[in-house]
């Protein structure tokens, strides 16, 4: 008795496991002729469908940095060499240059810049007094890119410049109210933003000023060493 309600009960169970495995299993199904004819006309150089999944994304390049008319402006120091290095300290200097780019590797530029200096270092009397020191002039600046992040220039320039006041006569600087020519040039290194517009440049030099500068009776040349940050903006 007991084991024939045991077969009544698991009987069906199993019964039904079964039908139900094959009906989830799919029939086998014959391909036409077509299909076959199909298959057999495919180029052996088609892609499956597993590689036509589309690559992801990828970072688009760097835009190409600008070149034409530019503007550029720092602010640095200019330090004196020679005998008026006795007279005045190192002193702020504010830079401005205009250029254009006929090529990446030349700029033509005209530059003015102005410097506050004063008399603090001169053997008093007078009283230490100030004064300016401002200047124009042409200049060409070659360029080389070393990645496309970073690149150098040197340049050399050429221009007028005076001081404002008369004050550096009692010194002995007859001429440093007049305008009189210097001579300049400098080495920068450049960092090119991400922006194709924009460069900020750290730069160094020297400039001459042969007369306007030069302290009667003496010997030693009117040097004045120069640096300074810059900005510049490429239309």
């Amino acid at each position: 008795m007991r084991i024939a309600l045991a077969l009544a009960v698991t009987l069906p169970l199993v019964f039904g496991a079964v039908r139900a495995r094959a009906a989830d299993a799919a029939p086998e199904r014959t391909l036409s002729t077509e299909e076959v004819e199909t298959w057999l006309a495919k180029p052996s150089g088609t892609p499956s469908t597993d590689t036509l999944t589309p690559a992801p994304d990828e970072a688009p390049p760097s835009p190409p940095r600008r070149r034409g008319f530019t503007v550029e402006t720092g602010v640095g120091v200019l330090s004196y060499l020679g005998a008026l290095a006795h007279v005045s300290p190192t002193s702020p200097w504010f830079h401005l240059q205009i250029g254009y780019e006929p090529f990446r590797w030349l700029m033509v530029f005209a530059e003015t810049d102005l410097v506050f200096s004063n008399t603090s270092y001169a053997s008093q009397p007078p009283p230490p007094r100030t004064y300016r020191l401002y200047g124009f002039g042409p200049g060409l600046r070659f360029s080389l890119p070393f990645s496309e992040r970073f690149g150098g220039y040197l340049e050399g320039s050429t221009g007028l410049a005076r001081v404002s006041d008369d004050l550096l006569a009692v010194y002995g600087y007859a001429n440093a109210t007049s305008f009189e020519l210097y001579f300049g040039g400098r080495l920068g290194l450049e960092w090119f933003a991400p922006n194709p517009h924009l460069a900020v440049a750290l730069s160094g030099g020297a400039r001459l000023y042969p007369t306007g500068l030069r302290r009667e009776r003496s010997n030693e040349a009117p040097l004045a060493l120069l640096g300074n940050l810059a900005i510049r903006y490429t239309f």
